[in-house]
């Protein structure tokens, strides 16, 4: 897996404190934890299925969230202190690179619950003629994948507009129109109403079935457009 003539695929995907994360995420607090499990543990699973894939090193506030996503394949990495998405990113690397010498990163973040892995191997196959790539999230705006070739540092920039800041880096946009769930990341209500329609991994479909979905989610969105009016 994830080998061939260079150094292998291993994949670093952050997830903060999952009682706190994607406070976009306008639903009762217990439902957004849920949810926030449930893509990270899909994300996770879809990445391991992919065949470019040797490995994945999740960094984590706090090591139960870890928890979520114990396999074999997945190697922990917990820094509460990290400092962001980028600042944890960098260990991960770093850690990456010590546990798989040659190794290729792949930074993904955590909120890809429509993945597929074959849309993740289709990418990762552009990306190992470059020194560094990325895909941008389906507004073209953010950045949903992040590579960087054997001794090439990730140099990440996720955050606002980090698209453009990955070109100005001198990272290689990828635009293959066969990647499609790989752009679709989850921010709001609106973008989980449209992971539901997008055949979402199996435990975020558990889990939507389980609250009632659409109608929770939904009845949240209008809500809360109503205070905004």
């Amino acid at each position: 897996m994830g080998r061939g003539p260079h150094g292998p695929w291993v994949a670093v995907i952050p997830q903060r404190d999952i009682t706190s994360a994607k406070s976009r995420l306008l639903l009762r607090p217990e439902s957004r934890q849920v949810i926030v499990r449930a893509m990270f543990r899909d994300t996770v699973s879809a990445v391991l299925a992919a065949s470019q894939v040797e490995a994945v090193l999740v960094v984590v506030d706090r090591i139960q969230d870890a928890a979520h996503v114990r396999s074999p394949d997945v190697v922990p990495l917990v820094a509460p202190d990290a400092g962001g998405m980028n600042a944890a990113l960098c260990e991960g690397g770093r850690r990456a690179r010590e546990l798989w010498t040659r190794c290729r990163l792949a930074a993904i973040p955590a909120d890809l619950p429509s993945l597929r892995s074959e849309d993740l191997d289709v990418a990762l196959k552009v990306a190992g003629r470059h020194e560094r790539t990325f895909v941008a999230d389906w507004r073209r705006e953010g950045t949903s994948l992040l590579t960087a070739s054997e001794g090439v540092d990730l140099a990440p920039k996720f955050g606002r507009r980090s698209r453009l800041a990955h070109l100005d880096s001198g990272a290689v946009e990828t635009l293959d129109s066969n990647i499609e769930s790989l752009r679709r990341d989850v921010d709001d209500l609106d973008d989980l109403l449209d992971a539901a329609v997008r055949r979402p991994g199996a435990t975020l479909s558990a889990v939507l079935r389980s609250l009632g979905h659409p109608f929770e989610l939904e009845s949240a969105r209008r809500s809360f457009a109503t205070l905004q009016s």
